[in-house]
């Protein structure tokens, strides 16, 4: 269980009006950022909602205004939010680094939620590895928000990444197209991350992989004898670290290419993520080039 807030003030103010545009087609649309399917079908009134900084004034209702000296916008039947679904691999091998891999992981999560219900959007929350699979459905409110924040809080990284009925039974009421963002380092036995990826894609999902590395992991910059123990199995290995790096580095190097090609096949968008580059540049770097593709 981590200690102290998820999100810190500094990254909120850095987010600035970013947005996380969906690039395929998606069953909702916000002010012609997102691409609907619906969109000419049906503009019959649904429901009001608060009006928030930036919303279009078009669709403020005057009347209610003039009636209750408050701000609500009118909400129709075709002006549907985005939904997405945030996937965080909770397994063992995640609790490593320095900065950790899972902490950071967790803030990314974090500010992507709240990225996201900011531009009422709907995001889910589901969390992977050893034991039972927890999900939170996706819904576009603060007090959502909330309950995806506290179940960040109180995740933690542990044992094997164990991915079979629980996780697949989750995936299944992904009804709705939408996006589906994997927050792992990949590590798993066999094909497991491929069959999440594929089955992710059977649901008519957007994937985005935002691969999570640790500068020890990526760079290998230890000397001496080592007695390396993975945190998934217990398997224990001794290593002299100076005469094996540039092994392991072309080893890890092909991994990191595998894993980029396995989601080219399955169109889902790569990227690695650096726990020492500040997740603030990292992700206003990916969110703006996304913007502009």
């Amino acid at each position: 269980m981590r200690d102290g807030p998820i999100i810190e003030a500094p990254l909120l103010n850095s987010l600035g009006d970013l947005s996380l545009v969906a690039r395929t087609v998606v069953e909702g649309f916000l002010s012609g950022l997102h691409r609907s399917p619906f969109l000419g079908y049906s503009t019959e009134f649904a429901s009001y909602r608060p009006y928030i900084q930036g919303d279009n004034l078009r669709h403020v209702d005057w009347k209610v205004w003039g009636r209750t000296d408050e701000l609500y916008v009118k909400q129709f039947e075709d002006d549907t939010n985005l939904c997405a679904q945030i996937l965080l691999d909770t397994s063992g091998s995640m609790d490593f680094g320095n900065p950790n891999k899972f902490h950071y992981s967790q803030t990314l999560a974090a500010a992507l939620a709240y990225l996201m219900v900011r531009q009422h959007d709907a995001p889910g929350l589901t969390l992977f590895g050893a034991g039972a699979v927890q999900a939170l459905p996706s819904r576009s409110n603060y007090y959502h928000l909330d309950d995806v924040l506290q179940m960040l809080a109180n995740a933690r990284a542990h044992g094997p990444t164990l991915i079979g009925a629980d996780l697949w039974n989750v995936l299944e009421t992904f009804t709705r197209r939408g996006v589906a963002l994997v927050i792992s380092d990949l590590f798993g036995t066999g094909d497991s991350i491929s069959e999440l990826l594929r089955q992710l894609q059977i649901q008519r999902q957007e994937i985005i992989v935002l691969h999570i590395v640790c500068p020890e992991e990526a760079d290998f910059n230890f000397e001496g004898d080592y007695l390396m123990e993975d945190s998934e199995t217990d398997q224990k290995l001794s290593v002299h670290a100076g005469a094996f790096r540039k092994e392991y580095q072309r080893r890890f190097g092909e991994f990191c290419e595998r894993a980029k090609q396995e989601c080219e096949k399955l169109e889902a968008d790569y990227r690695r993520l650096r726990t020492d580059t500040p997740l603030e540049q990292a992700l206003t770097l990916y969110l703006e080039e996304r913007t502009t593709l």
